[in-house]
């Protein structure tokens, strides 16, 4: 799931400059990547906390310029993968400037007016972001000014694993590509909605994934989370999305990110999350928004 690539004819011309996976294999074309394969469409206003990223350059409508997801966290914050915002900023070698990105939470469909956009005052992006793993693939925007009138999505406590029972349904939702992409070479096309979607993918046990990716000499880290079958999956597009539950009271609780995987809702290869029960994961998050991180004492 990891390449999140807005529209392919942009993605192409753009040359996204988002890491495409593990060892630099790509997402899409039987490599690694991210969108939401075997989904519905999602009502307007259903999942409000979900934000999507938006690159001004990289074209001349919303559509267009969205290329990854994200979520609403707190009223300044939305979180979001690594591998989304690792190529934006202002230093001499950063791809695109921090000026360049906008963010937009609340809205269903991008050609819309719907919701709520904001500019990107700055990026905190993990210490340990390994883009070469995928390990640690989390990053936290900081939005010029606070989102109003929309509930931000809860996080799991970091330490704590409740949610990740396998076979345990958990929702995933974004803007990217619907048609599944097979494992092997050869890609299996792009449809890109206007609209949301989302599916429900199936909690996957540590041990089967890791079992899986080393076939392909690839490693499932303690900061990852697997979930999906086959034509259920998320895909290019919904990187950095979110992978949540319903809360037992109000609201949803995310338990991941959309990071990578190999193809898209191809058979054996569930898709991969940043896991956000991981204490170096969930910890940093919380040292980032303000928060107070999270002991081994207070998880128990």
């Amino acid at each position: 799931m990891a390449l999140a690539g807005g529209p392919a004819a942009v993605a192409a011309t753009k040359r996204l400059p988002i890491k495409s996976g593990p060892n630099g294999l790509s997402r899409a074309s039987g490599g690694v990547t991210t969108k939401i394969v075997g989904g519905t469409a999602v009502p307007n206003g259903k999942y409000k906390f979900q934000a999507a990223l938006l690159a001004q350059s990289f074209g001349t409508n919303d559509f267009e310029r969205q290329y990854c997801g994200g979520s609403l966290i707190t009223p300044f914050e939305v979180l979001t993968a690594a591998h989304c915002v690792d190529f934006i900023g202002d230093e001499p070698d950063d791809e695109i400037p921090l000026s360049d990105l906008r963010v937009v939470v609340g809205r269903t469909v991008l050609t819309s007016t719907q919701g709520q956009k904001r500019r990107a005052a700055a990026i905190d992006i993990h210490p340990k972001w390994n883009p070469n793993t995928f390990s640690f693939d989390v990053a936290v925007v900081h939005l010029a000014s606070p989102i109003s009138r929309i509930a931000p999505v809860q996080l799991v406590t970091p330490g704590v694993d409740a949610l990740e029972r396998p076979g345990t349904l958990a929702t995933v939702t974004g803007w990217g590509n619907t048609i599944q992409q097979p494992a092997g070479p050869g890609g299996g096309g792009t449809n890109f909605p206007d609209r949301m979607r989302e599916a429900r993918v199936p909690i996957t046990s540590r041990a089967e994934c890791r079992t899986a990716y080393a076939a392909a000499g690839l490693a499932i880290t303690a900061t990852m989370l697997c979930a999906g079958r086959t034509n259920l999956d998320t895909c290019q597009g919904d990187s950095g999305g979110p992978l949540f539950f319903k809360s037992a009271g109000p609201g949803y609780i995310q338990a991941g990110i959309t990071s990578w995987g190999i193809g898209c809702g191809a058979t054996g290869f569930p898709g991969v999350y940043t896991r956000l029960s991981n204490r170096g994961v969930g910890n940093f998050i919380l040292a980032v928004t303000g928060g107070v991180p999270v002991t081994s004492a207070q998880a128990a």
